[in-house]
């Protein structure tokens, strides 16, 4: 991680430059950063623009402080759309560079078309096209930037790409302590880092961590020992100081997969089998435990009944999505749904949308929508068999958190781009073994080197 610093050293007092232009100086951030955008496509600097996609939208996830006397970070959230564009654009330009583009967007393009479908039943028409626009140019960009990279950069590129995540999540434990306005939510409550909220947070933590192991797994990239354990330090400090019950169980989950898949996959399917069949019962452990242990504030049990008043919001869903049961209303349908009906909500004590993704699937492209969509993610587990079972591990956590948050409907965030990574990886099988047989090659023809005899006078 030390290399990665030293070798972007640079890139990150650009990105410092920026991140002061645009809270101080804040007009000025609408002119530079479209222009380093393209001055980086123009020279070819993909790894500078990839890592500036994910940094722009962790900061577009910031809530900013009531009665802030400055903009806080709305420059990212207005800045934000144009980063498919960018990442497109310079696709389309240099297209001969990307080859062979990788599959994954094959498997979610009977998805993109009962969406588009969908649009015909959109209330607004102009924002819907726009979020599916984006939607599709996210799931066609990320893999292949993130193919190129690995071909190109190799270890270089996953080592650098963990070293700015983990940078980032350094960041807001630092705020904790130096600007706790910034990393705590207000009045002093839960830890959310640089991200919106804790359960932001949460699922955030969860794809990192799930990254983090997929990557040494697979030996796209070794670390040391202090490495690792600084990288597991600073995800499971954040994690509990967050609170967040859904990313604690959604990284124990992958974790526990993870390991029995490495022992059985039958044994792993017949766990995951159980969890599903007695979840009410294991639920009602789990929650005699934390009160034996003492642990009912920290876990909020009060409101872990009624999910933090997400029944409440899932039950006025379900009614709404009878009128577009089958086809949905193409994307942002689920948010012109819930926000007219924002102020009842809340007084029934739910505040935000929808939070359950299939759910928000369902508003957005009806019941073919969804069953097209996690059949193209079902069609990605099983072909990422054909090398190895972690996906499965990947799958359980994913479809255990979208239960709770609808992150999973929006492409323009800090999660889907990670979760895209991932997908990428398993789809186009990056394994580390190209470095090994780079090695396995050098030491080959330095063995088979010709031995000059010495001369002799």
């Amino acid at each position: 991680m030390v290399k990665a610093y030293k070798e972007h050293f640079q890139f990150i007092m650009i990105m410092t430059v920026m991140y002061v232009l645009g809270v101080w100086v804040n007009p000025t951030i609408y002119v530079v950063f479209p222009l380093v955008m393209l001055l980086f496509g123009i020279k070819k600097r993909f790894f500078e623009m990839f890592i500036l996609t994910i940094w722009m939208l962790i900061l577009s996830d910031y809530v900013p402080i009531k009665n802030a006397t400055y903009d806080d970070l709305q420059f990212a959230k207005d800045l934000k759309p144009l980063l498919p564009i960018f990442l497109f654009t310079f696709f389309i330009l240099f297209r001969h560079l990307f080859k062979p583009v990788p599959r994954l967007f094959l498997f979610f393009i009977p998805f993109f078309i009962a969406v588009s479908y969908a649009l015909q039943y959109s209330i607004n028409f102009t924002v819907g096209s726009q979020k599916t626009i984006s939607f599709i140019l996210m799931y066609l960009c990320i893999p292949i930037y993130v193919v190129y990279l690995h071909r190109e950069q190799k270890e270089l590129f996953w080592n650098s790409l963990m070293t700015f995540i983990l940078g980032m999540l350094t960041i807001g434990i630092v705020l904790r302590f130096v600007a706790p306005d910034i990393a705590m939510l207000e009045g002093g409550g839960r830890y959310k880092g640089v991200l919106g909220n804790p359960n932001a947070l949460g699922i955030f933590l969860n794809l990192t961590f799930m990254l983090w192991i997929i990557i040494q797994e697979l030996g796209l990239a070794r670390f040391t020992k202090k490495e690792k354990w600084y990288a597991l330090t600073v995800i499971f400090l954040s994690l509990i100081w967050s609170g967040t019950r859904n990313g604690i169980m959604s990284i124990l989950l992958f974790y526990m997969v993870f390991r029995l898949v490495k022992i059985n996959l039958f044994l792993a399917i017949i766990a995951v089998m159980a969890f599903v069949v007695y979840l009410d019962e294991l639920n009602v452990v789990l929650i005699e435990g934390v009160k034996f242990f003492g642990l009912e504030d920290y876990f909020r049990l009060d409101s872990l009944e009624e999910g933090s008043g997400r029944k409440v919001a899932w039950a006025f869903a379900w009614t709404q999505i009878q009128d577009y049961f089958v086809f949905g209303g193409g994307f942002g349908h689920d948010e012109h749904i819930m926000r007219p009906n924002y102020y009842w909500l809340t007084r029934e004590g739910h505040q935000g949308g929808v939070h359950n993704s299939y759910l928000s699937l369902w508003f957005d492209s009806g019941i073919v929508g969804v069953i097209l969509y996690f059949l193209g993610l079902l069609g990605i587990m099983f072909k990422s068999f054909t090398q190895n079972y972690i996906m499965l591990a990947v799958v359980v956590s994913i479809a255990f958190n979208i239960t709770y948050e609808s992150w999973l409907v929006a492409s323009l965030n800090p999660f889907t781009i990670l979760y895209l990574i991932i997908l990428t990886i398993f789809v186009s099988n990056l394994t580390g073994k190209d470095f090994e047989v780079e090695e396995d090659i050098q030491e080959v023809q330095l063995d088979e080197a010709p031995q000059v005899e010495p001369k002799t006078a």
